[in-house]
């Protein structure tokens, strides 16, 4: 019976009158998701729906919900049912991230092992944090097996599933829910809902305990997983999954279990990218000691070309095939190498135009100095971030630096963010491609950019340094090799780009990702993948048999000339006084943050908001845009997870307030550990203690 064929039949007066009450229900929902959830809006308003129930003689109600038929009492039973099964922190389904920092508190401090870092502030507090916990949890009963935060109480809730609606009754009234986030993925069943949940009252009596509620339809599961990852990365910290209540309206739902799917596999992206303090004061010393140096840095757009062609070079297993290719081509195209890549090219003997390295450790120079590679590249201009290990920029006779997005060093050097920063991270054919892209290439070819294998123990190419047996290795290239031959083996399936599936690991996906959001900024440059490792979005799939320019080498000569034209020795000439600007933002933080500290904490609810507090505080925009944000953005984060995890598994209300009460006190106490470190390092610049020393072997 639809909406028209009810109103065309003669209606009792109570048949009448409840149907204009669910129609007005309907109505007001309508209006109030127009206003409040456009895009859901948009969903229903496209969707040809019929009316999903029916009206007897004494308005008694039969509806219809997908294969279901019941009364609304059947409906009530159903949710009644699911509800129990959620109200249980037994049963109810969450997300569990690991937390064997617990057991091994080691394990959280992986740079306090590394050979690269002189200065280690973060371990001290990460242990610290760890280690009053353990200590407040020793005796039995005391910790729980899963993170929770109180009776009815969660930060977080993700509700699959509206219908008839009852459990949103339950939610709202009866929980202290944070963020409570509403998906659907069947339309019916959500316009359904309209008709018998007051929206417009639900809203309002969640938002006056000052919570969010949001409601986000789709029916693409990979779509909606992404729409709510996005939403979520907005709302508080990453690691404020952790333990998320998840109520699931219908188990047998197909739309429903894809959705799950996709959210159990990129779950993981929510604890990457988050870098820390210790690289990050890394990162400083090394800019420090490179802006003196006065090397040419990118500071103007060039002219290049429009026919002119880019060729990015990464260490991919299909670098061995494709090396022919780029020999052949290599006079009509910028070729530009990228991080290991360019130990293949030496071998090959292919020189390339310019060569970019993106990360500060001394490992990158380990690399480049392999007496073959470093011969090579001596001639070759180098592109590299101010945060490199100065050693690098002395190999070539053409050092030159770009900027990188988020990174404290470049502040050094360009304190007013007026020159263009490029996203770089994870790898450095991240950088090879954004760079080529802002700069204005609008036809690019990757090879060897794989981001992924077919088979583990051929991870790299094999003309690259991970399977030359005859390099001479130092101790930190050694180190160098045996984690490019570990890391692949933990790994993962993804879409290839000639169909089925590759194998790929956390850092290759982050960086295929990354990848993506640079060529989508771009929609009038022409990218090609030539490569049998993961599908980019956004790059073309080319076969190595198909692939042909119509660049001339005079082309190439004008794009690279005015490729080195951009860079200059026009920026700002006093990194020292640039530091000193971001000391006194650091000590501006440490106020606020003894300010915002100093409430009170009466439960676990109050810690977490306390730690969403800090969160939302550090990620406003004007503090985003702070030098200082590069530098505590991911240190926060990290303190924060541990903090968080922590507060959720004590399972006495009193030790959680003890222990947060510390937790905050230990943070303030971090600020000052990082201000003591960063103006230590300070001094040591300007007495000439602090200079950059290879560990690794001969340089």
């Amino acid at each position: 019976m639809t909406e028209q064929n009810v109103q065309d039949e003669e209606l009792t007066p109570i048949q009448e009158a409840y149907l204009h009450k669910l129609l007005a229900t309907y109505q007001a929902n309508l209006y109030f998701f127009k206003g409040m959830f456009p895009l859901t809006f948009e969903h229903l308003m496209r969707a040809d729906l019929p009316l999903p129930f029916q009206l007897g003689p004494n308005a008694e109600i039969m509806i219809n919900s997908g294969r279901y038929v019941g009364s609304p009492r059947d409906f009530v039973d159903h949710s009644h049912m699911i509800y129990q099964y959620f109200d249980d922190p037994a049963q109810r389904p969450r997300v569990n991230v690991t937390t064997e920092f617990a057991d091994d508190p080691n394990s959280a401090i992986p740079q306090a092992f590394s050979p690269y870092f002189k200065r280690l502030t973060e371990p001290k507090y990460r242990l610290e944090l760890i280690q009053r916990f353990i200590d407040l949890t020793q005796e039995p009963g005391d910790r729980l097996p899963a993170p929770d935060f109180g009776k009815r109480t969660l930060p977080l809730a993700v509700v699959f599933g509206t219908g008839y609606g009852w459990h949103l009754e339950r939610l709202v009234d009866d929980w202290d829910i944070k963020y409570l986030v509403i998906l659907d993925t069947d339309i019916q069943r959500l316009n359904l809902s309209l008709y018998f949940v007051d929206y417009v009252n639900l809203y309002q009596r969640f938002i006056a305990k000052g919570r969010y509620l949001t409601v986000d339809y789709d029916n693409n599961a990979e779509r909606l997983g992404w729409n709510l990852r996005g939403l979520l990365q907005r709302l508080g910290p990453p690691y404020f999954v952790q333990g998320a209540g998840l109520f699931f309206q219908d188990y047998d739902s197909v739309q429903v279990r894809d959705l799950w799917s996709v959210l159990q596999r990129d779950m993981w992206t929510f604890y990457r990218g988050w870098g820390f303090l210790d690289d990050e004061v890394l990162g400083l010393s090394h800019s420090l000691e490179n802006a003196a140096a006065r090397y040419p840095l990118y500071t103007k757009k060039p002219q290049i070309p429009d026919d002119a062609v880019a060729f990015v070079i990464g260490a991919g297993p299909s670098l061995d095939h494709l090396l022919p290719l780029i020999r052949a081509n290599r006079d009509r195209a910028v070729v530009i190498s990228c991080g290991s890549s360019i130990t293949a090219m030496a071998r090959a003997k292919i020189k390339p135009d310019f060569h970019i390295e993106i990360e500060r450790t001394s490992s990158t120079f380990a690399v480049l100095n392999d007496p073959q590679t470093r011969e090579w590249v001596a001639d070759v201009p180098i592109l590299g971030l101010p945060i490199l290990f100065p050693e690098i920029f002395r190999i070539t006779n053409r050092p030159l630096m770009f900027l990188k997005e988020l990174d404290a060093g470049g502040f050094l050097l360009d304190f007013g963010a007026k020159y263009q920063a490029f996203r770089c991270n994870p790898t450095c054919t991240n950088g090879g491609v954004d760079v080529l892209l802002r700069m204005g290439f609008r036809e690019i070819y990757l090879m060897g950019v794989d981001l992924g294998f077919k088979d583990v123990s051929k991870h790299h190419s094999q003309s690259s340094i991970y399977f030359d047996e005859e390099v001479e290795k130092d101790e930190i290239l050694t180190g160098v090799v045996i984690h490019g031959h570990v890391s692949p083996q933990s790994n993962k399936g993804i879409p290839g780009n000639f169909g089925d599936n590759i194998l790929s690991t956390d850092t290759f996906i982050h960086s295929r990702d990354a990848m993506q959001a640079s060529i989508g900024e771009h929609p009038d440059a022409r990218v090609y993948n030539l490569n049998e490792g993961a599908l980019i979005v956004g790059a073309q799939p080319l076969h190595a048999e198909d692939f042909a320019i119509h660049s001339t080498p005079a082309t190439r000569d004008a794009a690279i000339a005015a490729m080195l034209g951009a860079f200059t020795q026009d920026y700002d000439s006093d990194p020292c006084a640039n530091f000193e600007l971001i000391l006194q933002q650091l000590r501006a933080v440490e106020d606020d943050f003894a300010r915002i500290c100093s409430k009170k904490i009466n439960s676990k609810i109050d810690a977490c908001e306390l730690l969403f507090e800090l969160h939302a505080y550090l990620t406003q925009p004007e503090h985003q845009s702070t030098q200082i944000f590069p530098v505590l953005r991911g240190s926060m984060q990290h303190m924060g997870r541990f903090f968080y995890d922590c507060i959720g598994l004590i399972a006495k209300e009193d030790k959680a307030i003890e222990y947060a009460e510390f937790g905050f006190g230990l943070l303030q106490r971090f600020l000052g550990g990082i201000e003591a470190t960063m103006v230590s390092l300070l001094e040591d610049v300007r007495s000439g203690k602090e200079q950059t020393t290879y560990l690794g072997g001969k340089s």
